[in-house]
């Protein structure tokens, strides 16, 4: 199925229909999920009054759209209410489910729509905020991988298991050349050595963001909150910090991020984290591919990525 911006705000508005609120969506993002602002007024300006279906004020609307190309079912979206929900429970440093609305996740017309609480932006945060907040959702998530409900639900290893299941697709690729090709194989092969290795090595065996990079932080009237927990699985912390540092290893990318580094506190093997680094690059390639296939202009920032393996 072909998913289009327009085609996943007439299906938001139809289910919010069905739940008997009303509401006139507009994009805050589209990336990998369309995130949609739910405003509180009709289309012509007016506010909703009483006698009608019942506005939104606090929420937004999050439809996977490049994502849903390649994970099947809502099993992952499942995860991340879960694990998001088991955060705001402890109040950690995360975006919440929303309270207003069933938070999902929900599919419509091959569209698959989940509901969070919407929060208050600001400018900026420190950085040192954003590595105080990423080890204490760690800290918070130690406790969920002792839950036998959140053990059984989150896959081991998932984001380099699924990032296997889809190398088919960027080996076979029309558009890197041969070289390109071989020089990721040869990654890959090396990748396979650490990632296997890495339960033995760490001391923190748990539940991890999966995606955490430092655009999946929002500033937030509540401080530096981590979003988008949809990549959540069962793995080392490492691979949450060699996730933080790959943009800033391979292309000089994020200078804030020695400062959140130093400011997060939780126990880990630096060693560890940057033998991951070519294991997140590569999981990094794999799904930069699949979103080439509908915004052509990411081929650069895949071949950008091979380009910086070791030969």
């Amino acid at each position: 199925m072909d998913v289009s911006v327009d085609g996943a705000i007439a299906v938001v508005k139809e289910h919010l229909r069905e739940l008997g609120r009303s509401c006139e969506p507009s994009v805050l993002a589209d990336r990998s999920n369309l995130v949609l602002a739910l405003d509180s007024r009709s289309p012509d300006g007016a506010l909703v009054t009483s006698g009608e279906p019942v506005a939104l004020s606090a929420s937004i609307a999050r439809v996977a759209m490049a994502t849903s190309a390649s994970r099947v079912g809502l099993a992952w979206l499942a995860r991340e209410v879960e694990v998001a929900s088991f955060l705001a429970a402890r109040g950690a440093p995360s975006t919440r489910p929303s309270l207003e609305l069933p938070p999902g996740p929900h599919e419509r017309e091959g569209y698959v729509i989940s509901y969070w609480a919407r929060e208050t932006l600001v400018d900026a945060v420190s950085p040192e905020s954003k590595g105080r907040a990423l080890a204490d959702v760690h800290a918070a998530l130690r406790d969920f991988s002792d839950e036998s409900a959140g053990t059984d639900r989150l896959p081991r290893l998932g984001a380099w298991e699924e990032a296997r299941a889809m190398l088919p697709g960027l080996r076979t690729s029309a558009w890197l050349d041969a070289e390109s090709r071989d020089r990721v194989a040869r990654a890959w092969d090396r990748a396979e050595h650490v990632v296997a290795s890495a339960e033995a090595r760490t001391a923190s065996w748990q539940a991890v963001h999966g995606d955490a990079h430092l655009g999946n932080v929002l500033a937030t009237t509540r401080g530096a909150l981590w979003t988008d927990w949809e990549d959540a699985f069962l793995g080392p912390i490492e691979w949450d910090l060699a996730t933080l540092t790959s943009r800033h290893r391979l292309f000089g990318e994020e200078p804030t991020l020695p400062a959140v580094l130093a400011a997060y506190t939780g126990p880990h093997d630096a060693e560890l984290v940057d033998e991951l680094l070519e294991a997140r690059s590569l999981q990094a390639i794999v799904w930069l591919h699949l979103f080439a296939e509908r915004d052509r202009s990411l081929r650069a920032r895949v071949q950008a990525r091979v380009d910086r393996l070791r030969g």
